[in-house]
């Protein structure tokens, strides 16, 4: 024993918990910083959070903003798959359904092959199916 006292350093223990307190705390917090972050993602849907824990899996400094709470907009209230754009093929929007088909192949092969997988489906065709 040298004779010094041993400090003891406690972190305030905080709920994991997504709720507006956290929410309040954890913006107050980063408008404290005095070191940047490398990457502010915006919005919490399944693009965002993907490239969030990409991002914040290969070290850098991530922070991702969500105006509510994750998943809120329209990953939450469709079937929250990383979809090929064939409902835009229904209204005739050829361009959407492009887009979306490259942007998913580029997270199954390049951005997020650990986040996203093919999920074979079934899609019944009938004689009298146009």
């Amino acid at each position: 024993m040298t004779g010094q006292t041993d400090r003891v350093h406690t972190t305030p223990v905080h709920t994991t918990a997504l709720s507006a307190a956290r929410r309040a705390r954890e913006l107050a917090e980063l408008r404290g910083r005095d070191t940047p972050v490398d990457l502010v993602v915006i919005g919490g849907g399944i693009t965002g959070a993907g490239i969030a824990l990409d991002a914040a899996s290969r070290g850098l400094e991530t922070v991702l903003l969500e105006a509510h709470d994750l998943a809120f907009g329209t990953s939450r209230w469709s079937s929250k798959l990383a979809h090929g754009g064939l409902r835009y093929l229904a209204t005739g929007n050829v361009g959407i359904a492009r887009r979306s088909a490259v942007e998913r192949g580029i997270m199954l092969e390049r951005t997020a092959p650990h986040l996203v997988r093919p999920l074979a489906q079934v899609v019944p065709v009938f004689r009298d199916t146009p």
